[in-house]
């Protein structure tokens, strides 16, 4: 499938596939000392680490009303269950994203709609044991792809809008932003895009082009103060608002 680059960040707005944004996260140094680029950059990160039992890895996130930002990393003291030794793996590759050429950065998607959607290449889902009994992440991203973004999207029992919000409503971004409204990736000239980047793209969800190497870029509140700042090199991150 081609992939069309558009001229401005897509806007996350409802789209017919049933899925909307929901969080962005990006594989960081153990015990994420590149949260400090984020407070520089006036950001509040919530104190609580989260450990994903059974996958091995742990994070800290940024909240926003409608999403959120999650800095993730492979975690020694976290058990990784027996049959995820290669997710753990996976996420050790891409926390190495400077030398293993494996792509840092990994965009979920949430259900709007009790219909599942429906989807023109092949998925695979997996079950960690931190999730509720139940519910599974359906992974976009080729099982085998050691390249590619990890798209996916979240178990209904983990999105909830309101609550979101809500979380939300407990921090106060001295950068002055509430919402994200618009996700870019960009990509290696090296890189082929796969039909799921290029599905989510033709949904209005995100947008994509190359660029000089992998970087995620968040428009928070409609870039309304016109204003941008670039994380690099501590995080492959361009925040406009």
């Amino acid at each position: 499938m081609a992939l069309v680059c558009f001229a401005a960040a897509v806007a996350l707005v409802a789209d017919p596939s049933s899925l909307q944004f929901d969080h962005v996260w990006i594989v960081v140094s153990p015990n994420a000392p590149e949260r400090a680029a984020l407070e520089r950059a006036g950001f509040q990160i919530s104190p609580d680490v989260n450990r994903h039992d059974g996958q091995g890895t742990a994070s800290i996130s940024v909240e926003f009303e409608n999403a959120y930002l999650e800095l993730m990393w492979p975690d020694s003291t976290v058990a990784v269950e027996p049959g995820f030794e290669r997710a753990a793996e996976k996420f050790h590759q891409r926390m190495l994203w400077r030398s293993s050429g494996w792509c840092p950065i990994g965009v979920g998607f949430r259900e709007t709609s009790p219909v599942a959607p429906a989807f023109s290449f092949p998925t695979w889902s997996t079950h960690p044991e931190w999730l509720p009994a139940g519910s599974d992440i359906v992974i976009l991203t080729p099982r085998d792809d050691t390249h590619s973004p990890s798209l996916f999207v979240t178990p209904r029992a983990l999105t909830d809008p309101e609550k979101q919000a809500k979380l939300a409503a407990r921090f106060h971004h001295p950068l002055g932003v509430r919402r994200i409204t618009a996700i870019r990736l960009f990509f290696p000239e090296t890189y082929k895009p796969i039909p799921p980047l290029g599905y989510l793209q033709k949904q209005d969800l995100l947008d994509a082009k190359q660029g000089d190497g992998w970087l995620v870029e968040l428009t928070f509140d409609g870039e309304s103060s016109k204003k941008s700042k670039d994380l690099r090199p501590d995080l492959p991150l361009i925040v406009r608002y």
